[in-house]
């Protein structure tokens, strides 16, 4: 079962209201909602006074406090043992599946240079996906040894190989570069680069750089997502608590920035202009 917090807290009104409240005891509410196998119990509690009593609350989360879906404005004491769930998988599933999806829309893909930034070498299966379409590829990674086989199983299967390296200058002539994992080191990218990645980078880096994702989500998980998460985050606790992988599948129709966002066709033209 996934467990989600939502807190209310209800603005005070003027005069004998304002009293009111204050007297209220805090309330707390738990709903079972239920779609497609996943069920997900939601606690909205409401705090009167605008703090949070975490012992109202400690029973009904149990188990679940150190992944509990809930907004980023949340914050709980350090000694409480509550976090907040956070993982990267469901991102990098939707860089990855963009990334794959442009490329196999542009023009002449074989001419186009990608740079796979990948520095765990967690990227299971996707250098051979790329290598399907592309000729010139990089990975930049700190374990080659995680591509060897793939790289031997690609050698035999489609008679293409790609470069696999450390060294973050193997990324500084690519056209795309794909990095499912936030990027926290500055890297030599070039400024007409375009960069897909799975978070906002952690520093400065001056080329289109796009981490965030839009799709439709399936139908049926609407109705049991709290209104105030948003949908990446929502559907990456089902992906990765509820076992529903099928979401892995999904291709994103939209990408953003802090100022702009792009479609899969406008990023392809991007890219049939650079070759």
């Amino acid at each position: 079962m996934i467990t989600a917090l939502s807190i209310l807290t209800p603005e005070n009104s003027r005069g004998i209201r304002r009293l009111f409240n204050s007297l209220r005891k805090d309330k707390v509410c738990v709903e079972l909602k239920r779609a497609r196998g996943v069920c997900i119990k939601h606690i909205t509690y409401t705090s009167y006074k605008g703090n949070v009593n975490i012992d109202k609350i400690d029973r009904f989360i149990g188990a679940q406090r150190n992944h509990l879906l809930c907004d980023e404005t949340i914050n709980f004491p350090k000694e409480s043992g509550y976090k907040r769930f956070y993982s990267s998988a469901f991102a990098a599933r939707l860089c990855t599946n963009m990334a794959l999806y442009v490329i196999s829309k542009c023009k002449n893909p074989e001419n186009l240079k990608i740079g796979i930034y990948d520095t765990d070498g967690n990227l299971d299966g996707f250098l051979k996906c790329v290598l399907k379409f592309c000729a010139d590829v990089t990975v930049i990674t700190d374990r080659p040894e995680n591509y060897y086989d793939e790289l031997n199983s690609t050698m035999e299967e489609l008679g293409a190989t790609a470069v696999i390296t450390n060294q973050r200058d193997g990324i500084c002539n690519c056209d795309f570069v794909i990095a499912p994992y936030i990027i926290c080191e500055k890297l030599p990218i070039r400024e007409t680069a375009l960069v897909l990645t799975g978070g906002n980078p952690k520093v400065d880096i001056k080329c289109f750089v796009y981490s965030k994702y839009y799709f439709k989500m399936p139908n049926g998980f609407d109705k049991i997502k709290p209104q105030e998460l948003d949908e990446e985050y929502f559907c990456s606790a089902l992906y990765t608590l509820g076992s529903q992988y099928e979401l892995g599948s999904i291709i994103p129709k939209i990408c953003r920035n802090n100022s702009t966002s792009q479609t899969i066709k406008s990023l392809c033209s991007y890219l049939d202009n650079l070759m």
